[in-house]
């Protein structure tokens, strides 16, 4: 019967955080040249100092630079486009990457990862800490074409004390 009760205090406190979260007032993020290619708002700022960046594909202004899909270097030259991307999204909201405490990366091969990690590495300094992270292997990213594939997105969510 405890476990009951306490597992019933559980849910109610996830439910009732959830619901307060979902109340917060939200101010919308919109950077210059970040050109969403469908309906969602790059990032979504919390009154309570949460900051919530979609996922960044490598587009500039609405479309994948050549250099980005030319057969040299793409992870990493698609690495740093969407990593200013999220830098663009943070500093229009007041935020930095070490604001950042989860990023969720999407690659679209496994045998990515390295790559994606020297670039990505290079946002934070000694004695920085990064974010949590989980990094996800898919088939597909959007946006991409059969000769320019969308090889990385990454997402974050960044904290700020008020």
């Amino acid at each position: 019967m405890k476990n009951c009760i306490a597992l019933a205090a559980v849910v109610l406190a996830t439910f009732a955080t959830g619901t307060a979260i979902a109340d917060q007032a939200r101010t919308g993020i919109y950077p210059e040249g970040n050109v969403p290619i469908a309906p969602y708002t790059p990032g979504i700022k919390t009154d309570n100092g949460f900051l919530y960046v979609s996922g960044q594909i490598p587009y500039v202004n609405g479309a994948l630079p050549a250099h980005a899909a030319d057969g040299e270097n793409d992870i990493q030259d698609q690495s740093r486009i969407v990593m200013e991307n999220l830098k663009a999204v943070l500093d229009q909201a007041g935020y930095d990457f070490n604001d950042a405490v989860r990023a969720t990366v999407y690659l679209s091969d496994i045998s990515l990862y390295g790559g994606f990690n020297e670039v990505y590495g290079t946002y934070w300094g000694d004695g920085d800490i990064p974010p949590s992270r989980a990094a996800i292997a898919v088939k597909e990213l959007p946006g991409g074409k059969p000769d320019a594939p969308i090889l990385v997105e990454v997402s974050v969510v960044a904290y700020k004390s008020n």
